[in-house]
């Protein structure tokens, strides 16, 4: 456990779940969870990103100081360093599924990810929603591609390829759940939706090389502002920020999936020296570079 800066609740590395099947993925029943881990129904932050889908009970789910209905065929996203609890939900069941975001953007983008999730935050004065009720038709869809990678989570061996089918059934799944969200939720501005894909596009390939806004602000010909302001309609953050996580994401890449030294992937990652990469590491994920390399090399299979 660690803790997150600036807040006495509790803050949770994914490396607390000690029943961890696939590096970066977690499954199982809510009910079951909740045994397992019973302090976690108190008010807690963590560093990945949750799905629940409710399936029998009625009650409430507290997220960011806001009460929210939950009931059979209800779906919750709850976000990283996002305050929630479960206390009160000892009569709920269903399926809880995290995922590491490095996981993730290891084949899809985290720009997309961003944007599936701002829909739980209040984002510029829209409505944050969440959890929301799916119809019977909705419900049907998600249950079938969540019995898939349970299907997939307890036939996985280090010598199949459950993990890599696993990310392909998360993605199809966000990519539903975020057309299910946008229907209950203002449209998003079609103008906007174009310049994502392309800020997208952009930030993949340059993220190493250009960390600074203004490259982004001229190739698209608008002010810093402008651009700010459609990053936190749809991402609930800035460019800054964006790139950063873009850069913190492919570090962590490097520090478990490579022998490089340090300096070698501050070098990499094109950060103007060892002491600056370090800094900035520790401050996005509370360990240093160092230690993020100990602690994920324990959890690989």
């Amino acid at each position: 456990m660690q803790h997150c800066p600036h807040n006495d609740k509790p803050f949770y590395h994914f490396s607390f779940l000690k029943d961890i099947k696939i590096n970066g993925i977690y499954y199982n029943s809510f009910s079951r969870y909740l045994s397992i881990y019973p302090f976690i129904r108190k008010e807690h932050f963590h560093d990945f990103y949750s799905i629940i889908l409710f399936t029998n009970g009625n009650s409430t789910i507290r997220i960011k100081n806001n009460t929210y209905t939950v009931q059979p065929q209800s779906i919750c996203l709850i976000a990283p360093n996002e305050s929630h609890s479960f206390e009160g939900l000892e009569e709920m069941d269903g399926i809880i599924f995290f995922f590491c975001q490095d996981f993730y953007v290891e084949e899809f983008s985290f720009i997309r990810l961003l944007n599936i999730f701002s829909c739980t935050s209040q984002i510029m004065g829209s409505i944050c929603n969440p959890c929301i009720s799916l119809s019977d038709s909705e419900f049907s869809q998600v249950n079938g591609i969540i019995k898939s990678i349970d299907q997939e989570y307890q036939s996985y061996t280090s010598l199949n390829n459950s993990h890599v089918i696993i990310r392909s059934l998360l993605n199809i799944m966000l990519l539903r759940l975020s057309a299910f969200f946008d229907a209950q939720s203002e449209k998003p501005n079609e103008g906007d939706i174009v310049f994502i894909h392309e800020l997208s596009r952009l930030i993949d390939s340059y993220f190493i090389k250009e960390h600074h806004i203004g490259f982004y602000t001229s190739a698209f010909n608008i002010s810093e502002k402008l651009l700010n302001d459609i990053c936190h309609r749809h991402f609930n953050c800035g460019l800054k920020k964006i790139l950063i996580d873009r850069l913190m994401q492919e570090a962590r890449k490097l520090l478990w999936s490579t022998e490089l030294t340090i300096s070698e992937i501050s070098f990499k990652l094109n950060f103007e020296d060892d002491s600056y990469f370090n800094k900035v590491f520790k401050k996005q994920t509370g360990i240093t570079p160092k230690s993020f390399r100990d602690i994920h090399k324990k959890l690989i299979p």
